[in-house]
């Protein structure tokens, strides 16, 4: 059972692993692509993340806060733990408790017009229990390198992506790419749509875990955005489907 859900756990992190914050007028949570909007000098952000996925008869939730400091105009640097309940087939071999934990850091390279690039990077550190399936046991470094392009209404978004995968026996260098458009409908409502692609650390699996996502973001008053979204899987190695909602704070 160890094995099973630690493998299930990282299939959907995978899945989860492009997951951004940013200010309110660039993409945010629910979407998997990173975008290079930062927070500014001296402003904090603070999102709340939950997700629900399913997918070869088992069930994982995790609830991922995400705290960005901008340290500079154009420098955040975050830091998002993770708290995971994992179910397996039926009713037994139910795992719950604290999951890795993320320090990255967001640089945006200077440039006018509305074509920016971008990158973040960090580590996982091994917070989580891999006795249970929680983690990984060892620090994972990852980074993303980011375009967006922001025309109003549309911001367009994509990345490349890097994880190394410290599990023995499994790929270990796992590469991954994301596309995301998001249309600002008005001051309070945005809606976007995405698709993203990794490879699958499984080695036995399918080689790639591909996915379409789906999401609606509202401005409910100045510094608070609710959201929700819904991700299908568009090969099996994916979770069969993923249901996620947030709050998202800035001050």
């Amino acid at each position: 059972m160890r094995t099973s859900c630690r493998r299930l756990v990282v299939s959907i992190a995978w899945a989860w692993a492009f997951a951004a914050s940013a200010p309110p007028a660039f993409a945010a949570h629910p979407l998997l692509t990173e975008d290079t909007g930062t927070q500014g000098a001296g402003n904090f952000e603070l999102e709340l993340g939950l997700a629900q996925a399913n997918g070869s008869g088992m069930k994982a939730l995790e609830f991922g806060p995400q705290l960005s400091y901008g340290a500079l105009n154009n420098l955040d640097l975050i830091t998002r733990p993770t708290w995971l309940y994992v179910r397996g087939v039926g009713n037994d071999g139910a795992t719950q408790g604290l999951g890795d934990t993320g320090l990255d850091f967001k640089w945006r390279f200077p440039a006018p017009g509305p074509l920016t690039y971008g990158v973040r990077a960090g580590v996982d550190l091994p917070t989580g229990d891999d006795d249970k399936g929680l983690g990984n046991g060892k620090a994972s470094p990852h980074a993303i390198l980011i375009a967006t392009y922001v025309g109003a209404p549309w911001l367009l978004a994509a990345n490349i992506d890097y994880v190394y995968d410290p599990l023995i026996g499994d790929r270990r260098n796992l590469w991954g790419a994301s596309a995301a458009a998001v249309y600002s409908a008005n001051s309070v409502w945005r809606f976007s749509a995405e698709l993203g692609t990794a490879a699958n650390p499984v080695a036995s699996g399918t080689p790639w875990l591909t996915v379409a996502r789906f999401g609606a973001m509202a401005t409910v008053v100045r510094g608070i955005d609710l959201d929700a979204g819904y991700q299908v899987r568009l090969t099996r190695a994916a979770p069969a489907h993923v249901i996620l909602a947030g709050a998202t704070l800035h001050w």
